[in-house]
């Protein structure tokens, strides 16, 4: 289970990255690029429709839009990173970032995405989306759960996975290769992260379920209307 010691200590590794990131303000300009201007009505639009993730606590995984006026990661090493694509994989001491580097859709996502399987007694008990972004929970009669989650990527959107305690490996689900990170602790949850093939949207899968279960999860995930 992530703790609040173990978030708190993740948010504040993740705002010094974002700190040392940002440019002096003397080489800051005041005239805005179209683009940026388009990615700040993304922004804006996303801020119209807040999403709370409390109980996500025990996904291991947190789903996020971080809003950065202006700001490049320029003190990224690049090979540090892993390219999604479109996503940019970071990894820090105790955590690890997917950032969308793409470029945002002028129009919002609408097509919805869920598992066609799962295993036995899991039914749907939450859903939460806004601007394309989803959260879906679902849950068996004892309680546990399986969180999917899927982005089609916008400004500054970014899914963090708690991996201190975590070991990750390379994985396919269909063709497309994926990131499985197994936690130490058979009670805590499992991260499972690949990006849809062809399309920009960064999918995640967190539970307490063995890898080929999760990969089974993730290869039946199809558009629903």
């Amino acid at each position: 289970m992530i703790t609040d010691e173990m978030l708190r200590f993740a948010a504040a590794e993740a705002d010094q990255a974002i700190r040392d990131s940002l440019p002096h303000p003397e080489d800051c300009h005041r005239q805005f690029s179209p683009r940026f201007e388009r990615k700040m009505k993304h922004v804006i639009r996303r801020g119209r429709h807040p999403v709370t993730y409390k109980y996500l606590r025990r996904a291991a995984c947190l789903l996020v839009a971080v809003t950065l006026v202006g700001a490049s990661w320029l003190t990224v090493d690049a090979e540090a990173r892993g390219a999604f694509f479109a996503w940019v994989r970071q990894q820090y001491e105790n955590f690890v970032e997917y950032r969308f580097e793409g470029l945002a859709p002028d129009e919002e996502m609408t097509t919805n995405f869920a598992p066609t399987w799962l295993p036995e007694g899991y039914e749907e008990y939450e859903v939460h989306s806004a601007g394309g972004t989803s959260i879906k929970t679902y849950r068996n009669s004892d309680g546990q759960a399986i969180h999917f989650m899927y982005s089609p990527g916008a400004d500054a959107t970014s899914l963090f996975v708690v991996s201190d305690q975590m070991t990750m490996e390379k994985v396919s689900v269909g063709t497309q290769e994926a990131d499985f990170y197994q936690d130490a602790d058979p009670e805590n949850a499992n991260v499972l992260v690949w990006q849809y093939e062809g399309e920009d949207i960064l999918f995640c899968i967190s539970a307490s379920l063995p890898r080929d279960e999760m990969v089974k999860i993730a290869e039946s995930i199809a558009a629903i209307p």
